[in-house]
């Protein structure tokens, strides 16, 4: 799944310079995308999470954990690096959307191949919903997000998704796409539905910067 907070990003970042656009993220090792994955959530989350690590195209397990909590380093777009840890019911639900969306379009499939597999796996059952609220924490300052596949942002407001399957801004008072808020609901209505809420005062360790 291209994650939710890129159509955030499109509306409170302005475009990128051509130098950007044409800069692309480092060659991590495995290890440094390991630590890039813990750097998304507080080390009281990550420390013990399970790690994801995309070995030639497909996500792997690099570290078990004890929580419940996954992290993972997502690639929405070619050139995208993004961090994100997902807690139990998120790694039980939203995480397998978005493995299956990621190695799909490094597969070589399009937007709409992948968007008809995801919801088709929806449909049956197969890639299951949440049954509750489901967080996913973005907080590492190591992201470079891409507005879309030519624009670059770089690193973004630190921030966390709550996961709501079909949920509307008219459910949360109309919320909407105002940059200035605390919350925005992203895929309204759909079942990846979600709040993206900015945690601006965010401090992030010096060890989660990672290598980035």
């Amino acid at each position: 799944m291209k994650l939710e907070v890129l159509s955030a990003v499109a509306l409170l970042v302005p475009a990128a310079t051509t130098a950007q656009v044409a800069a692309a993220p480092p060659v991590l090792t495995e290890g440094e995308e390991i630590v890039l994955a813990r750097s998304a959530a507080p080390p009281t989350v990550s420390d013990d999470a399970t790690v994801l690590v995309l070995r030639k195209g497909v996500y792997e397990t690099a570290q078990e954990g004890s929580n419940g909590v996954t992290c993972m380093v997502s690639r929405s777009l070619p050139l995208a690096v993004e961090p994100i840890c997902y807690d139990p019911e998120a790694s039980r639900t939203i995480l397998l959307i978005e493995i299956q969306r990621v190695e799909m379009r490094l597969a070589g499939a399009s937007e709409e191949e992948v968007d008809r597999s995801v919801a088709q796996s929806i449909g049956t059952g197969e890639l299951p919903l949440p049954s509750r609220p489901a967080l996913a924490y973005m907080l590492s300052a190591g992201q470079i997000l891409y507005a879309d596949a030519e624009t670059r942002v770089g690193s973004f407001l630190p921030h966390l998704h709550f996961y709501w399957p079909y949920a509307t801004a008219e459910m949360f008072g109309a919320l909407g796409g105002d940059p200035s808020a605390a919350v925005i609901i992203s895929d309204p209505g759909k079942p990846t539905a979600n709040l993206i809420v900015f945690a601006k005062d965010f401090v992030e360790p010096e060890k989660a910067a990672g290598p980035l």
